[in-house]
């Protein structure tokens, strides 16, 4: 399939899901609104690597309907765009933002080209949710192109080792060589906040999986200067991963 296929099947995904995976979030934070309103913060490993943001504008490539990384930034004190591929996530974060009275601009757009979005435009470019892009080292051009000189790249994603791993029985397996880079055609269910409602949307999608040495290679060839790397323990929701790495994030500048 051709990528702008790709990009079209996910948006239509997400739209279909979002309103659902909203009402999830709300049943499992039913202070949601109350808990970004008092200036809460969720607790990102990631967001420890920037220092003080206040004052700086930062754009959230992929905020989501919830938006919840957007109004944390915000609460940090950056002045915050965010956007995502889907119409209908940017309609609900609108209408949560209202709610909690956070001060947000959305913008529709595709993280991986941003056509919106000018040139030389933020301090901070937050990028996150890279297995929803087809072309990464597209998307690493795009993100050097909007921040100014000498702005920062804090890159994020699942790491690239683990998301081929499952734990059974106390058994790693591997679900996925490591090495391929084909897209993953599939049938989307839920998010994990939905499964645990029994949520099942059976939804048609594409995931692609890029390797470290992708994600090294396409920052690079974009003309980022890597300054900082770091590597979260995998989550402990299900079965352990002993103690592996669950997530990535690295600090580049342009």
């Amino acid at each position: 399939m051709s990528k702008p296929h790709n990009a079209e099947l996910v948006k239509s995904m997400w739209d279909q899901y979002h309103p659902v995976y909203m009402e999830c979030i709300l049943k499992d934070r039913p202070d949601y609104h109350q808990f970004f309103a008092d200036g809460g913060v969720d607790d990102q490993f990631e967001f420890r690597l920037l220092g003080d943001v206040s004052g700086l504008t930062l754009l959230d490539t992929c905020c989501a309907c919830d938006a919840s990384q957007a109004f944390s930034w915000t609460n940090l004190g950056a002045i915050v765009t965010a956007c995502d591929i889907s119409p209908v996530a940017i309609r609900i974060a609108e209408e949560n933002a209202r709610k909690i009275g956070c001060d947000v601009r959305f913008q529709v757009a595709d993280a991986q080209t941003l056509l919106p979005i000018a040139d030389n435009a933020f301090d901070i470019v937050y990028a996150t949710y890279i297995c929803w892009y087809a072309d990464v080292e597209a998307a690493f051009r795009t993100w050097h192109r909007v921040l100014k000189p000498g702005g920062r790249l804090l890159f994020t994603s699942s790491h690239p080792v683990t998301n081929c791993l499952d734990v059974q029985d106390g058994a790693i397996t591997l679900t996925w060589n490591y090495h391929n880079r084909e897209p993953d055609y599939y049938t989307f269910d839920a998010t994990p906040a939905g499964r645990k409602y029994g949520i099942d949307m059976n939804l048609p999608t594409v995931n692609f999986h890029h390797t470290l040495s992708d994600i090294v290679n396409g920052i690079a060839a974009a003309g980022f200067r890597i300054e900082r790397m770091a590597e979260s323990e995998a989550e402990q929701t299900g079965e352990p991963l002993h103690g592996l790495p669950g997530a990535i994030a690295i600090v580049a500048r342009k």
